[in-house]
């Protein structure tokens, strides 16, 4: 069987990360950076012996619970007690072979490992949301410059009203389903409204004018099948 190249070896996954717990090891920028990401939807413990100001800040404000410990003096159980139960274990210190012995107590446990300093078990993207809209952004660490890249040309073109187009689109959703009994027709209304530039102007200015505009070609349709 031939080698699979990175692109071939990760899928991206949309996982729920509530009720789990997330452990990065490591108090520095990079540390921050992740437990100011994953501390909006897990808990998230960071283990070091030092703290950068801005987890700090963080701990005080976010489910971000702060483990003062010297990763370099600590013991084998003590580090396998930490990383128990964690669904994710990020290994974040600037040490490599610290970090390989995270990762091993991490593996043993059963938990996922993120690798801030190669492309392992998981990698994270660069993630942009606009309401109900998700995108992540990897190059699997080939390349930051053109994930940072990538993320500013999506930025640009995925505004806001993306968000309350979804919000718009769920809504017609369920009007058309108690209106409208064939599918194709269903769905060739919500087409039709999310390609009408009218409707994203309006969005532009507020959710309601969007609304009252998609409503309209709702009721149009209606009519013309009553």
């Amino acid at each position: 069987m031939a080698e699979q190249t990175d692109s071939h070896r990760y899928l991206p996954l949309f996982i729920d990360l509530s009720d789990r717990k997330v452990v990065i090891f490591g108090g520095g920028s990079v540390g921050l950076r992740k437990a100011s990401l994953f501390s909006d939807y897990a808990h998230t413990i960071v283990v070091s012996a030092d703290f950068v100001p801005g987890l700090k800040d963080l701990s005080s404000s976010a489910s971000v619970e702060l483990v003062s410990m010297d990763l370099l003096s600590v013991s084998d159980e003590k580090l396998e007690e930490l990383v128990m139960d964690a669904f994710l274990v990020i290994p974040a210190t600037n040490i490599v072979e610290l970090n390989d012995r995270i990762k091993e107590f991490a593996r043993r446990s059963g938990a996922l490992v993120n690798r801030v300093d190669m492309a392992d078990g998981v990698v994270i993207p660069s993630v942009i949301k606009r309401g109900g809209l998700t995108i992540g952004i990897s190059t699997l660490g080939s390349s930051p410059a053109v994930s940072k890249y990538t993320r500013k040309k999506i930025e640009t073109f995925i505004t806001p009203q993306y968000g309350d187009m979804i919000k718009l689109q769920d809504e017609m959703r369920n009007l058309l389903k108690g209106k409208v009994a064939e599918q194709k027709t269903r769905k060739a209304i919500l087409w039709e409204i999310l390609e009408d530039r009218s409707v994203w102007e309006a969005l532009e200015v507020s959710y309601e004018k969007g609304y009252k505009i998609a409503y309209d070609i709702f009721q149009e349709h209606i009519s013309k099948k009553g």
